[in-house]
């Protein structure tokens, strides 16, 4: 049952939950400096982030196991060896999508409504690529749900910083993705996807993700600025500036695939770390 539970985490990457817990954790820690939040509001908020994230990674892979097969890149996932049923993968996908509404309802009622506007959104996202370049942005948006609802459930309100957080995860993700699609550049248009490498190319990839991950930092900042966040916050940005140009800097070495990923994974993680000490020694904001 260990390993079964080994291949289903390997399946959906649960360490890579690593890009949207920091983001989440952030927001909830800068709603928590101003608006009372507990110990179970908190784990249904973790549950949230980490339940809908399975859903969707738990679909994405069987949405792609078709073209995941005929991918040297990714031939040897789970469900294209044979390691996890697709049966298994629905059942994981399920599971989580109602883990994911349940704990939304339980923050709250509103939470719980907008969980039903979310959840199909995450799903989605694996269904883009058929139909639009744009995919990479869907995803993005996806990702900026966690912080906003994350800050939505401690506060009970959507504010200026959890729109400006959102914006900027946005365009970090969208900045990332767009570049980790350059190791699929020639399966996808033999496959027929949509890509924004395969509809623009290599060059105008490469140019628009260093805007975007110059833009995400700003974006980062003036969430800020609106919450009055204090210096640690400020060196989170800079942090995750810096992890923003080692990604760039690695891409332009010829990274592709999971090293950009790893690469960009240090932005939410020096980031969230540091918004969350700056709420302890600075509290509440003016």
């Amino acid at each position: 049952m260990i390993e079964r539970i080994l291949r289903w985490g390997r399946l959906v990457r649960f360490s890579h939950t690593i890009f949207s817990v920091p983001f989440a954790v952030a927001a909830a820690a800068v709603a928590a400096a101003s608006y009372p939040i507990d110990l179970r509001k908190a784990l249904l908020i973790l549950v949230c982030v980490g339940a809908a994230r399975t859903a969707a990674m738990a679909y994405n892979r069987i949405a792609d196991r078709e073209f995941d097969a005929r991918n040297p890149r990714t031939q040897g996932r789970e469900i294209p060896r044979g390691a996890v049923k697709v049966g298994e993968a629905w059942a994981l996908t399920i599971v989580s999508g109602i883990a994911f509404l349940a704990a939304a309802f339980a923050l709250s009622p509103l939470c719980g409504i907008l969980s039903l506007v979310a959840l199909p959104l995450a799903l989605g996202y694996s269904l883009a690529k058929r139909f639009t370049w744009l995919c990479h942005f869907w995803l993005g948006v996806v990702l900026a749900l966690a912080p906003i609802g994350a800050y939505l459930a401690v506060a009970g309100t959507f504010s200026a910083f959890s729109v400006l957080l959102g914006m900027g995860v946005v365009c970090w993700i969208a900045g990332f993705d767009i570049t980790y699609a350059l190791a699929d550049l020639e399966v996808d248009r033999r496959e027929g996807l949509h890509s924004f490498p395969v509809r623009w190319g290599p060059r105008a990839t490469v140019l628009t993700s260093r805007v975007l991950h110059a833009l995400a930092p700003v974006f980062f900042l003036f969430a800020g600025l609106s919450a009055g966040r204090g210096i640690a916050y400020g060196v989170g940005v800079a942090l995750a500036a810096a992890a923003l140009l080692w990604g760039q800097i690695a891409t332009a070495r010829g990274a592709r695939g999971d090293a950009v990923l790893t690469a960009n994974g240090w932005v939410s993680l020096l980031f969230g770390a540091a918004a969350v000490v700056d709420v302890i020694f600075v509290g509440v904001g003016p």
